[in-house]
């Protein structure tokens, strides 16, 4: 066998050892309930609620994707190394349940999340990847 085959076949067992060590895992059910670039995708966007933190300006935006309303944060007005934090509440005690963290010098906003009956939602500016969302850097929950 030439050397080309020997690879070619050494290849394809790679692939198929990667392919079975790769868990068959059920999607969560949050997968389907976010869109990457509400600001581009979004029909109808507003700020809900708004906060002003050191001159920067936080925002809690919505808007209708693909017929469902969808909520996001957004900074302006944001400086080096600060980052915008989405959180959602899904079940009314206002502690964060799920969360997106972006870089705000990136996009400027977060991912959105599909508006769902009994959910909370707010977003805030931090400027280290740990720290979370308080009263004094986020909007109010809404």
């Amino acid at each position: 066998m030439s050397a080309k085959g020997r690879t070619s076949g050494f290849l394809a067992g790679l692939v198929t050892v990667a392919a079975l060590a790769v868990p068959l895992t059920a999607v969560p059910a949050q997968a389907g309930s976010w869109v990457d670039e509400p600001e581009r995708s979004c029909r109808g966007v507003r700020t809900v609620q708004q906060a002003t933190v050191g001159g920067r300006v936080v925002e809690l935006r919505a808007g209708t994707c693909n017929g469902a309303t969808y909520v996001w944060g957004r900074l302006r007005h944001a400086r080096l190394g600060d980052y915008i934090r989405f959180e959602v509440d899904v079940d009314g005690d206002r502690v964060p349940d799920h969360d997106s963290l972006r870089s705000a010098r990136a996009l400027g906003h977060t991912p959105g999340y599909r508006r769902k009956k009994g959910h909370a939602y707010r977003a805030c500016v931090v400027t280290d990847l740990t720290s979370r969302c308080r009263p004094a850097n986020s909007t109010a929950w809404w």
